[in-house]
């Protein structure tokens, strides 16, 4: 496939793979005689001995099994294999969250033309517990949650939660997901869930593509859930319509192309219904709350993913764990209708359109731009009368081995003319800290926030310590006219640990809001929670259409 323009000129870093292999002593290419795996606990024997809290989490932890690395290789004894498949194999097994390290490297083995594959891993904690409170509006909250993501070291994961407040209302659910569905690259989930308004059950089956040459990956879902939409003002709910779902979809796709320049072909059906009760609430009057509706949809999707290279970097979105990005050019189309039926209105045949564009690419040395566009519409009678679309622009600038500068912008705007209204919130939920979660709302937003990313070098029982400096700006209202700025600042403490979170971060950040918001106080806010308020991928904290 040829591009009408043509791309920024990088250098490949997929071109220099064998090259730099052989500089290291590893061999670019080889006949695959034997795969090796060695997998370890979170930590070693030695350090266990010196440390009782070591001794602890390894205890409370399952160690991986080998089986379960094995069942993500795809590559087999006697066949040609090379350092970039190995390369590859190691970023796959890197996204799986289940480990602190990862070595994948090829292995002369003395024949000419022979090499072994050796897979080396070292577990992280994989357990997890917490329980927060909250004091809100008058309202008090208290959630819970206990599981485990490398359930007796399969990878499987199962969780359990909790969350009830002062006013009755309460969910639990319970959902185990299976990485390898009876031994294949299948994987699938199970949930369950119970709630004040009622109970809700979904099931998931995928099987994704495994690798960059993998021709083939399919899916479906099931659910059902009853629950409430709530509609926010100054940050607490004051509507609230009570909607019974229910939903299968399912799609497959085809792939072909050469690793670096992937095609993708695909169709994708879903079928809803929704039940909908009047909106209760002060502000339950001024909501529309549609008739019960039915809807199916059919497409056709293409993709096209361009890689022109592959960094593995420690210090953008982590402090000393190994993080894998992708540069290069994707974008994609899907096309199809959408029957809908609604009570009281009739049905209707609608055209529905969604596309998607990214480009990430290393424009200097150290110097990494993410951009990223997508958006979707659905038209009746030749009108539109369901669209919604996002854009953001991320850039970190590596300037030292400790120091990184970020900066992320994002803009989205919804409307919804049939079904339930589309609402966007703005508030520290969703990066806009030193402001009350969904403080703000409307159906447009832009945010900015900008970070100085400093790691101490100090280390503590593993633990690796990190701090920043933030300026953050949001913007929120309709289209035509967005409210604002407010503008917080602040700094904050980040805290990693390769054993215990992976790649994980935990998050304090003490933000000082520099805009007054009638009815709520000026001073320092503290929040606190696991992840970056943005990484190089986007938005991790962005709650997205409510």
């Amino acid at each position: 496939m040829r591009l009408p323009f043509p791309l920024p000129p990088l250098l490949p870093l997929a071109v220099f793979a064998p090259f730099l292999a052989a500089q290291q002593g590893e061999p670019a290419r080889g006949r695959l005689r034997e795969i090796v795996v060695v997998t370890g606990d979170v930590f070693d024997e030695p350090t266990a001995a010196r440390r009782g809290l070591a001794r602890l989490v390894n205890a409370v932890h399952w160690q991986t099994r080998q089986d379960t690395v094995r069942r993500e290789v795809w590559l087999q004894p006697g066949e040609l294999v090379t350092a970039e498949q190995a390369a590859e194999l190691e970023r796959n097994l890197r996204a799986l969250g289940l480990f602190a390290e990862v070595s994948v490297r090829l292995v002369p083995v003395g024949t000419a033309g022979e090499v072994d594959l050796e897979i080396v891993t070292r577990d992280r904690l994989t357990l997890f517990v917490g329980a927060t409170a909250s004091h809100v509006g008058g309202v008090t909250g208290l959630r819970a949650s206990v599981g485990d993501s490398n359930l007796f070291g399969l990878g499987d994961r199962l969780g359990l939660s909790f969350t009830e407040n002062s006013e009755g209302e309460f969910r639990g659910s319970i959902a185990y997901t299976d990485l390898h569905v009876l031994d294949s690259w299948h994987n699938g989930t199970v949930r369950a869930s119970r709630t004040d308004d009622g109970d809700g059950f979904g099931l998931d089956l995928r099987r994704p593509f495994k690798h960059l040459a993998d021709p083939l990956g399919y899916g479906g879902a099931l659910r059902h859930e009853q629950g409430e939409v709530d509609y926010h003002r100054g940050g607490e709910s004051l509507a609230q319509v009570p909607d019974r779902s229910a939903g299968l979809s399912g799609d497959v796709t085809w792939a072909a192309g050469p690793a670096d320049r992937r095609r993708f072909l695909g169709f994708v059906f879903a079928a809803e219904q929704h039940d909908y009760e009047p909106a209760t609430g002060p502000l339950g009057p001024q909501i529309r709350v549609p008739g019960d509706t039915r809807s199916l949809f059919a497409g056709v999707r293409g993709d096209w993913a361009l890689v022109d290279g592959y960094r593995k970097v420690a210090g953008i979105d982590t402090i000393d764990y190994v993080q894998d990005l992708t540069l290069g050019l994707s974008f994609g189309a899907t096309v199809g209708a959408r029957w809908r039926d609604e009570d009281g209105a009739g049905a209707a045949l609608q055209p529905e359109v969604a596309a998607q564009a990214s480009w990430a690419v290393e424009p200097f040395t150290n110097v990494f731009v993410h951009l990223c566009a997508r958006g979707g519409a659905r038209w009746d009678g030749g009108e539109a009368v369901g669209w919604q679309g996002n854009a953001g622009a991320w850039l970190f600038a590596m300037t030292s081995e400790r120091n990184t500068l970020g900066a992320s912008a994002t803009w989205d705007a919804v409307e919804e003319q049939q079904d339930l209204p589309a609402e966007l919130t703005l508030g520290e939920d969703n990066g806009l800290r030193g402001y009350r979660a969904r403080l703000f709302a409307g159906a447009a937003r832009l945010r900015v926030n900008l970070e100085d990313r400093w790691d101490s070098g100090v280390e503590l029982a593993t633990l690796r310590l990190g701090t920043v400096l933030f300026a953050d700006a949001g913007w929120i209202g309709e289209r035509e006219a967005l409210a604002g700025p407010w503008r917080a600042v602040g700094c904050g403490l980040r805290i990693a640990s390769k054993p215990l979170l992976g790649g994980g971060v935990l998050r304090l950040d003490l933000a000082k809001p520099l805009d007054e918001v009638e009815g709520e106080s000026d001073g320092w806010k503290v929040s606190l929670s696991v992840g970056q308020v943005f990484t190089f991928g986007g938005n991790a904290s962005t709650l997205g259409v409510r």
